[in-house]
């Protein structure tokens, strides 16, 4: 009986204050606007009231993205404002959060768990984020999607390129290492040795670049000289490095003919590539990262890979498919770009004497003139574009 007066007392309560919650809001609505607009209970719509508006705006503003990044990149950047960009145009009402990774993994779980309730979808920007969250959040009930992150194969965090079979997709800037030597021998047939410049504290560049061209290339009896990057080492500091490096290289190649420098995805040192080319010797500097060929004398005289722009792009595709409900996020395999993305500046290959063959001047999206002029851009000559 007495639990019976309870649940009374409780329905009376409740009753009262929505009643009152009506009133209000009855008697601040506007004489000039009727009562039937008014959002009910259960309206998709809030409103806001003033004394000559009323704003109209979604009680839940979905679907809201929950982007984590390790720390400031000019690639993170291009990445997001490529993400956002799509987006624009697809999904315009979606918010967006970009939160800095937190700094241990307990924290990092505390944010997920409270994104569950908040987001729709997670990017990680960055291999160190995508390993981050994969560590702690495999299997969770998120959505989560990477960007700007090389291979997760490569990097132990799935076991096939056909999908995650759970809460994860993945997109990968990394080519194949045999596609890559195809294309370095393709530029160069005599070639007999690599130097592989990476930054010592790049995990993932060496894990999925460095290792797995090495392998490949001594395969085919081509030497591969390391040139490994480190600051705050006196004797692998980046003149010292590569000091020592070319001359490895000009061990067994004196006038470095027979040989190419690959810079690798090492974030620390796509933005030195002026520096790189100084201490290069002419030797012809090839990246894994077309967005540092262009049409400034701190380019690289060429690219074969996966830019920023256009992997962003392909996890804009998969997060929007998923968001949409058309595909279960597990079953998206690795997201690679393929044919590659090949970037030629004439400008490099004109300060080092360097030939450059005509298939590949063919296969490149973006072309730069000898002048650093904008010959091809994304594959389209500048005057169509």
């Amino acid at each position: 009986m007495k639990r019976l007066m309870i649940e009374r007392l409780m329905t009376f309560v409740m009753s009262s204050c929505l009643m009152l919650i009506s009133f209000l809001a009855h008697a601040n609505w506007p004489e000039w606007l009727g009562d039937d607009l008014q959002p009910t209970a259960s309206s998709h719509w809030k409103a806001e009231v003033t004394e000559d508006s009323v704003l109209y705006s979604a009680k839940q503003a979905l679907p809201r993205v929950l982007v984590i990044v390790s720390r400031k990149a000019t690639s993170y950047d291009v990445a997001l404002k490529t993400l956002l960009s799509e987006y624009s145009r697809e999904l315009p009402q979606a918010q967006w959060v970009v939160r800095k990774l937190p700094s241990t993994q307990v924290e990092l779980t505390t944010l997920l768990k409270q994104a569950e309730s908040k987001v729709n979808l997670i990017y990680t920007l960055g291999s160190k984020a995508t390993v981050e969250v994969r560590n702690v959040y495999a299997g969770g009930k998120l959505p989560v999607i990477s960007v700007n992150a090389k291979d997760p194969v490569q990097l132990g965090l799935i076991e096939h390129y056909s999908g995650s079979g759970d809460n994860f997709a993945f997109t990968s800037l990394n080519l194949p290492a045999d596609v890559v030597l195809n294309f370095m021998q393709r530029f160069k047939p005599t070639l007999k040795s690599i130097g592989i410049l990476y930054a010592n504290t790049n995990r993932s560049a060496y894990l999925t670049q460095f290792l797995p061209l090495k392998r490949v290339a001594e395969q085919a009896g081509i030497k591969i000289v390391p040139i490994a990057v480190d600051e705050t080492m006196a004797d692998l500091k980046l003149d010292a490095a590569m000091s020592r490096g070319i001359q490895q290289l000009q061990a067994d190649d004196p006038q470095l003919a027979h040989s190419v420098l690959w810079l690798t995805g090492s974030s620390s040192l796509l933005s030195r590539v002026d520096e790189i080319n100084q201490y290069s010797k002419k030797l012809a500097l090839i990246s894994a990262v077309p967005d540092v060929v262009n049409q400034t004398e701190h380019s690289a005289l060429m690219s074969f890979g996966v830019s920023f722009v256009n992997n962003a792009h392909q996890a804009a595709i998969y997060g929007l498919q998923v968001i949409k409900g058309e595909i279960d996020v597990g079953q998206l395999p690795v997201g690679v770009i393929s044919p590659p993305d090949i970037a030629i500046s004439f400008q490099q290959a004109k300060r080092i004497n360097q030939q450059v063959p005509f298939v590949l001047m063919e296969m490149a999206s973006d072309v730069y003139g000898v002048n650093g002029t904008v010959i091809r851009l994304d594959g389209k000559p500048v005057k169509e574009r």
